[in-house]
């Protein structure tokens, strides 16, 4: 929380240092101007109270730079963690960069209407160049949020590009991408891989008779016993509305096979439950080389494939090779 009695580091004189006095009443008035707005509609909690304490710290920051007609953009390295924190006013995701300068540009709103009550006594000239000052020293200040709201809303949209909202695993593109990745370092170095596609059995049956909330938990829990059965290098992803599909990096058929055989079990067993049993999946498996050397191919495959176990009333089945490598018992 910021001190209150703060002073000033620079020694402001004149209409500034009577401003700086007042801050606490000008802060009171931002913060109305603020609140009184539909784009500051959704203030962080616990709202006025710590917000109010801010402002008037931020009202010194803002007089402070205007002081420093020189360069008003060189801050003391609390006021631009002050400025930083003005993003923390608001509830995440509720404003955008506009709103931002929007909201800060107020500032300069309340501090050039205390100016005007003695206009009379600094003359047109001295006003005009305090409102010159403060323009800058507001402007400094909303080019230190709105950096800092850009860069959050850049590390957001990372953390969730190329994940499914739902279940939170990776996306078809991420996965796409991933393949392409496995490809090119068995081009390079022969490292086999597999890909599995596996599909749920029933999701229509569930949305239609329990609801659609029941089906998307059951999304979740196939998601949970993917996460819970595969290794950590292994890249789990949600690719349709009931498929998934999980990238096992340096695993040949054979190995893949009792992987895949382990996660169709977790699934029976993490989603059984009082509404309904423990629902079932049908896993398509191929692998690099066998079965193609391009992500189209591959995932053309494992669909075939998951498509052949449904057929035939089993848990896996593995594709049909286009190379001979592939043995019999990795077939069964």
């Amino acid at each position: 929380m910021p001190d209150p009695d703060r002073k000033p580091t620079t020694q402001l004189t004149g209409p500034l240092a009577r401003l700086d006095r007042a801050r606490e009443e000008l802060a009171k008035a931002w913060l109305v101007r603020l609140i009184e707005r539909a784009s500051f509609f959704y203030i962080k909690a616990p709202t006025t109270e710590s917000i109010a304490a801010e402002l008037p710290v931020l009202i010194s920051d803002v007089l402070e730079a205007a002081a420093h007609s020189d360069d008003p953009y060189a801050m003391a390295p609390e006021a631009r963690e002050r400025a930083e924190g003005v993003v923390e006013l608001r509830q995440s995701g509720s404003s955008s960069a506009a709103e931002m300068t929007r909201d800060i540009g107020a500032i300069q709103g309340v501090i050039l209407e205390a100016l005007r009550r003695d206009a009379d006594e600094l003359g047109p000239a001295r006003i005009a160049d305090l409102a010159v000052g403060v323009a800058e020293a507001v402007g400094a200040v909303q080019a230190v949020a709105v950096e800092t709201l850009l860069r959050r809303r850049s590390r957001e949209l990372e953390s969730t590009a190329g994940s499914d909202p739902l279940t939170g695993l990776f996306d078809l593109p991420h996965l796409q991408q991933e393949l392409r990745r496995a490809l090119a370092l068995h081009a390079r170095y022969g490292q086999p891989f597999s890909l599995l596609v596996l599909d749920i059995e029933g999701l229509r049956r569930i949305n239609d008779s329990l609801g659609r909330q029941a089906g998307d938990r059951v999304l979740v829990q196939v998601a949970l016993a993917v996460r819970r059965a595969i290794r950590a290098v292994d890249v789990p992803a949600r690719i349709g509305g009931d498929e998934f599909g999980v990238l096992l990096p340096q695993q040949d058929a054979a190995a893949a096979r009792a992987l895949a055989e382990r996660l169709a079990e977790a699934a029976r067993g993490e989603t059984a439950g009082a509404d309904h049993a423990g629902i079932e999946v049908a896993i398509g498996l191929v692998s690099c080389p066998q079965h193609g050397a391009e992500v189209t191919t591959l995932l053309e495959a494992a669909d075939q494939a998951m498509y052949a176990a449904k057929a035939g009333g089993d848990a896996v089945a593995v594709g049909h090779p286009t190379e001979p490598e592939i043995t019999a018992d990795s077939r069964q």
